[in-house]
């Protein structure tokens, strides 16, 4: 395997935080690394993703050689991942890793070794069932003393004999938050258990993060219960939204659509199911908010034949005219795909206008409320109607996926409807 052509680019999303491994890496995610077939991490979600409520830039590993890696897997890994590039200063360090094979409780199995810029060194080490443990795990092991459990999945080989696989979070606050840390290397002990490293993150000093976490809905601002007299038309969202729409869902006061009326509602002549939002990344959005939301929402369930799909939709900040922010990606029951683009100015829009309202060249502004940050600027907040027509109208379309290009501006979905 070309390990270079199966890693996924490093994201337009991630920041410098997100320390870039792609230089590191020795294995691909999908790759059974160790060997064994169906041994690998292909069910792990690639690009930037958050884990035990820290961002991580997930699309590859660094394995290092244990005591028995050659013997086990005829594979020479390095021993050693020498002068890892971190140029940044930070107060916390967070680490994505595992470890493959076991060892003695207590263990020193590695370590990481931390080269600031004036000349000091700081070594952390890896001590087996404190910080990480091995990656198979089966119901009733302990969990590491030190570390929280960041992901929980299987393979093929895992699931075969009742495994499951696990990666933890392993997070240290630096001892010299004020000076810049240059290296890190990544050493291995050379003992029975041979530790791997998926993703490095550096929390800033003086952050503007209310928190790395991904968007979510919470007990505070919870989501409007479907209709149950709602239509089948009415695409039902709820397992996809990202916030709900009282939620300051970018981490800032007073954003929010708390104004939209909630429920099955008629917009521009359509009627929805409004009652939440899906929210999608841009390039910027993780520098601006602290906040990781998804670069795709893939798969949202249609199952329904229809001559148009009506988008209730609108973005979180501007761009220029005619930038593609992203696509509607049709799934035909038969196979086949279609595209929506989704367009700046001409069917999308910024959701704070002014009070006389914006136009759009292929879509229809069919709301206008406001927020308090709106309002102590003189603006209003909006959402379009963006119109499709279907070229496949007798045939079902089984999903939507909803996807980012990631370019300045995010788009964020309220609702879809099919009309027959």
């Amino acid at each position: 395997m070309d390990k270079k052509n199966s890693i996924i680019k490093r994201s337009r999303q991630a920041n410098q935080d997100l320390i870039d491994l792609s230089n590191y890496y020795t294995s691909a995610l999908d790759e059974d690394w160790l060997g064994k077939p169906g041994s690998s991490l292909s069910r792990l979600l690639n690009g930037v993703q958050v884990f035990a409520e820290a961002a991580f830039d997930v699309r590859g590993l660094i394995q290092l050689a244990g005591k028995r890696s050659v013997e086990e897997t005829g594979i020479e890994f390095p021993q050693a991942v020498m002068g890892i590039k971190i140029n940044y200063k930070g107060r916390k360090l967070h680490f994505l890793h595992g470890t493959a094979w076991c060892a003695e409780e207590d263990t020193k199995i590695g370590e990481y070794v931390l080269h600031y810029a004036s000349g000091q060194t700081k070594i952390i080490p890896i001590v087996y069932q404190r910080h990480v443990k091995d990656w198979w795990i089966q119901d009733g092991d302990p969990i590491p003393t030190d570390a929280d459990i960041a992901w929980t999945g299987e393979n093929e080989a895992s699931h075969k004999p009742g495994c499951n696989i696990q990666l933890y979070r392993y997070t240290i606050n630096n001892p010299f938050p004020n000076e810049e840390i240059n290296t890190i290397d990544f050493v291995s002990a050379m003992t029975e258990s041979a530790p791997f490293l998926i993703a490095l993150t550096i929390e800033p000093n003086e952050t503007v993060y209310e928190g790395f976490s991904m968007a979510r809905i919470d007990d505070f601002c919870p989501i409007v219960p479907r209709n149950p007299q709602a239509s089948l038309d009415l695409v039902d969202l709820s397992e996809y939204y990202t916030s709900s729409l009282d939620d300051n869902w970018f981490c800032h006061a007073g954003h929010d659509l708390r104004d939209l009326p909630k429920g099955v509602q008629e917009f521009g002549g359509v009627t929805f199911d409004v009652r939440g939002l899906i929210q999608l990344a841009a390039s910027k959005s993780l520098e601006v908010t602290g906040v990781v939301f998804p670069e795709a929402v893939k798969g949202i369930a249609v199952d329904r034949t229809g001559r148009r799909l009506h988008f209730l939709q609108a973005c979180f900040w501007s761009t220029d005219e005619g930038a593609k922010l992203g696509d509607y990606v049709i799934h035909y029951a038969d196979g086949q795909t279609r595209n929506a683009p989704i367009l700046y100015g001409r069917n999308i829009m910024d959701w704070w206008v002014r009070p006389e309202g914006g136009q759009l060249a292929e879509a229809e502004v069919v709301w206008q409320g406001s927020n308090p940050a709106t309002r102590s600027m003189g603006l209003t907040t909006a959402l379009s109607k963006y119109t499709w027509e279907n070229p496949l109208p007798e045939v079902e379309i089984s999903t939507i996926d909803f996807i980012s290009d990631l370019i300045e501006a995010g788009p964020f979905l309220v609702a879809i409807t099919v009309e027959k």
